[in-house]
C-alpha cells in the first residue's frame, strides 16, 4: 500500500504545472502568491478555471465578451499625399475693356484695362508716338498724326494690345486770319490753324512746288508785290473741308521746315509758321490771327541748305 501511495505522489508531482501552489481564490477569482511561485507577481487570477494569469488594465484575457485590441498593421493606415494646387493660368491675365479703334488727329481718349493680378501695376505704351502717344500710367491716348499704331497694356507678366487708326480732318473754323490787313480763308487741323499754300500766292507770297530724286516740297518765300486776295467763305465751325492724307511732301517756309498737312491733294501750312517771314499775332478778343510783313524781313528764294525728311 505504501508503495502505491509513493508512486501516485510521484505521478502527481510530474504532471503538476511548475507554478502550482496552494491557496483559494477570492471573490475576484484571484489570490495572493506571496512567494511568487507562478512568476506573475504577488497576486494573480484563476478566474474561469484558467491557468494563473494577470488582468491587464482590469481585463481578463480569457473573457470572450471583450475583444482584445488588435495589433495595427500598415494596411490599417492610408497615406494621403498633399495635393499641390495647380497654378491658375488666368492669374496674370490682362484685359482691355474700352478702346478707340479709330481717332481723329488732336483727339484724346482714355483706354481702360483690368488685370487679374491686382497687385501688378498696368503700364501703357505705343508702337508709334508720332501717330498715337499714350500716357504710360493713365492710358490716355492722343492722336498725333495720320496712320496706325499699336497700343499695349502690360502688367509685367502678360500684355494685351489693340490697333488704333488715326485719321485727320481739315475743317472750317470760325477763327479769322488776315495777311497785311486782307482776310484769308482759314482751316483747322488738330489744334492748329492752317491756310492753303496755293492761296498764299494771292497775298504777296510765292508758294512753289518742286520734286526730284530727293523728294517733294513746297517752298514759301517772298513773291510779287501784287496782292490778289481770294474770297473767303463762312461755314459752321467744324464742318469738314478735306480728309487729311499721309504725304511725304514737305513745306519750307523761309528757311524753316513748317508744320503742314495734305488734304484733297492740296498742301496746307500752319498760320503760325509764317512768322519766319514776318510777324504773327493773335488777338483773343477778336479771335483772329494777323500777319504783317516786317520791314527788316529778308525774303529770298535762294537757300543755303535744303530740308527733306
Amino acid at each position: 500500500m505504501k508503495r502505491f501511495i509513493l508512486i501516485l505522489l510521484t505521478v502527481l508531482i510530474a504532471v503538476s504545472p511548475v507554478y502550482a501552489h496552494s491557496g483559494r481564490t477570492d471573490a475576484n477569482g484571484g489570490h495572493r502568491d506571496k512567494n511568487n511561485v507562478s512568476g506573475l507577481g504577488p497576486y494573480h487570477y484563476h478566474c474561469g478555471g484558467y491557468p494563473a494569469h494577470l488582468h491587464i488594465n482590469g481585463v481578463c484575457p480569457y473573457d470572450s465578451t471583450i475583444s482584445a485590441p488588435s495589433t495595427p498593421s500598415y494596411s490599417d493606415y492610408t497615406y494621403t499625399k498633399p495635393v499641390t494646387p495647380a497654378p491658375d493660368p488666368n492669374r496674370n491675365n490682362i484685359y482691355i475693356m474700352h478702346c478707340a479703334p479709330q481717332m481723329s488727329v488732336g483727339e484724346s481718349f482714355k483706354a481702360d484695362a483690368v488685370s487679374n493680378n491686382t497687385s501688378a501695376d498696368i503700364t501703357w505704351s505705343s508702337s508709334d508716338d508720332s501717330v498715337a502717344c499714350v500716357d504710360p500710367v493713365t492710358g490716355v491716348v492722343t492722336a498725333k498724326g495720320l496712320g496706325s499704331a499699336i497700343i499695349t497694356a502690360s502688367n509685367g507678366y502678360k500684355s494685351q494690345s489693340y490697333t488704333v487708326t488715326c485719321k485727320g480732318y481739315i475743317s472750317y473754323t470760325d477763327i479769322k486770319a488776315e495777311i497785311n490787313g486782307l482776310p484769308i480763308q482759314t482751316y483747322k487741323y488738330g489744334n492748329d490753324i492752317y491756310v492753303s499754300c496755293n492761296d498764299l500766292n494771292s497775298y504777296g507770297f510765292k508758294a512753289s512746288f518742286s520734286s526730284d530724286e530727293a523728294g517733294s516740297r513746297v517752298d514759301i518765300d517772298k513773291g510779287d508785290d501784287a496782292v490778289l486776295p481770294k474770297e473767303t467763305v463762312s461755314y459752321p465751325d467744324g464742318k469738314i473741308a478735306y480728309e487729311a492724307v499721309p504725304t511725304s511732301i514737305q513745306v519750307i517756309c523761309g528757311l524753316n521746315n513748317a508744320k503742314c498737312v495734305n488734304g484733297g491733294g492740296n498742301m496746307f501750312v500752319a498760320f503760325e509758321e509764317l512768322s519766319a517771314l514776318g510777324e504773327v499775332h493773335y488777338s483773343e478778343p477778336e479771335n483772329k490771327y494777323t500777319f504783317t510783313t516786317s520791314e527788316d524781313t529778308i525774303l529770298t528764294s535762294e537757300y543755303t541748305q535744303t530740308y527733306y525728311y
